[in-house]
């Protein structure tokens, strides 16, 4: 009979995981947090409606969904989870209340700690296992409940059946383990397929985008070099006011020359002359590039570099998608604010981290970072960020914002390392 309900209370705990993989780009999830941490909620309770009864306990997997919505939809989610179980277990009856309310608040408070570690955590084994050691902060909830419990009333003696009743709870505690695990893994799985759906599409639409753009970028580009030739003949001919002019009217002229350079960048990065750079030697020369504008918004640079980080690319596209980031991170800082640049070796590559102390952005903002026409300034096309992205992914790179409303962005730039055969050629 034990074995029935378990299997009942394992089905339950994955009908919402089933409904977050099939819902997970309805537009109704952009409310995930209320809707999953309900959805988790009302699983919890049918588990409670399902368990079995022995020893005068409840023998259930209540707090699985419990670690779930805290650690994958948050603690507004968790909060809301765990005011549906007291609800519940209020409407049930009165005996053991106090317990029961103490055990959903210590096995809320483990996940609702943890849970800024495993959102920094990458690895799905790693996260799946802070999932895990989760399930086993709830047992020793279980056990120490039943533990003081029984000292309160034996006198701190405990007898064979009680004992026998910790051995019960041991083995229930690796089942719940069990179910952690597998259910951690699959939301691990229902997340990464969500992601890669997320960069299929945004691939697609900047393969679309940059087809256009590069197609109106040659038609215009004709046109522009005529004009932009003429000026140049009719200026060495005037002077005066005229003359600035035409030296006006040929500076715009450039302007309009590299946005369509970006456009075309955005289309195909041409990746031209590759050689070997010391990366950390590029950060300065940007940091001694861009510091009169920081200075001038009020904004201080501070740089942690390690020396002789080596990459085999092309230094002027890397300039070039550096530089964009850089700025926006000074412009995002706001006056009195700051902008930290870090580089160090991590996993093999090397990792540039730009990180400010903006207004930051909310996730809905963290999703379109890199597509068209997305910026968080009040002028702003989104087609330097952009651009961006396409030049590190060129480089076989990876580029990554993460951020916060209120606490600021960070930009992590990974780029793979120069072969020991290139730095042993160039001495």
């Amino acid at each position: 009979m034990l074995v029935d309900k378990l299997l009942v209370n394992i089905f339950l705990v994955f009908v919402p995981l089933l409904v977050y993989s099939a819902l997970s780009d309805h537009r109704y999830m952009k409310h995930t947090q209320l809707l999953m941490g309900g959805v988790l909620g009302v699983s919890s309770v049918l588990c409670i409606a399902f368990s079995y009864i022995w020893y005068g306990l409840y023998w259930d997997l209540r707090y699985v969904p419990l670690i779930l919505s805290v650690l994958y939809f948050g603690p507004k989610a968790g909060l809301l989870n765990i005011t549906v179980m007291v609800l519940a277990r209020m409407y049930i009856g009165p005996d053991s209340i106090d317990v029961g309310l103490l055990s959903m608040i210590l096995c809320y408070l483990g996940p609702f700690l943890v849970r800024r570690t495993f959102m920094q955590l990458k690895g799905m084994f790693f996260r799946a296992g802070i999932n895990m050691l989760m399930s086993i902060w709830a047992s020793l909830v279980m056990l120490s409940m039943l533990l003081i419990h029984s000292w309160a009333n034996a006198n701190g003696r405990l007898d064979k059946e009680e004992i026998e009743l910790i051995k019960i709870i041991i083995g229930f505690g690796m089942i719940q383990f069990l179910s952690v695990g597998a259910s951690s893994f699959w939301m691990e799985f229902s997340l990464e397929r969500e992601e890669m759906r997320n960069k299929i599409r945004q691939a697609e639409r900047i393969n679309t985008l940059g087809e256009l753009a590069a197609s109106m970028a040659h038609e215009v580009r004709n046109p522009l070099t005529v004009v932009k030739g003429f000026l140049q003949m009719v200026q060495s001919e005037l002077e005066g006011k005229n003359h600035r002019y035409i030296a006006l009217a040929l500076a715009e002229t450039d302007r309009a020359e590299r946005i369509i350079s970006d456009y075309l960048s955005l289309s195909r990065p041409q990746i031209g002359k590759t050689e070997l750079m010391d990366l950390s030697g590029m950060v300065e020369q940007i940091v001694l590039l861009l510091n009169p504008m920081a200075t001038k918004q009020g904004v201080r640079l501070y740089t942690e570099l390690k020396n002789e980080i080596y990459v085999y690319t092309d230094r002027n596209q890397l300039l070039q998608a550096l530089v964009h980031v850089t700025k926006n991170a000074i412009e995002a800082a706001e006056d009195g604010g700051r902008v930290y640049i870090t580089l160090i070796i991590h996993e093999q590559k090397a990792c540039l981290s730009i990180r400010d102390n903006g207004k930051g952005m909310s996730r809905e903002h963290l999703d379109r970072v890199g597509t068209l026409f997305f910026s968080t300034k009040e002028v702003g096309t989104g087609l330097g960020t952009a651009v961006s992205f396409r030049i590190i992914e060129a480089m076989n790179g990876s580029i990554r914002y993460e951020s916060e409303p209120g606490v600021g962005t960070v930009v992590i730039i990974l780029l793979p390392l120069a072969q020991e055969s290139l730095l042993t050629a160039e001495g």
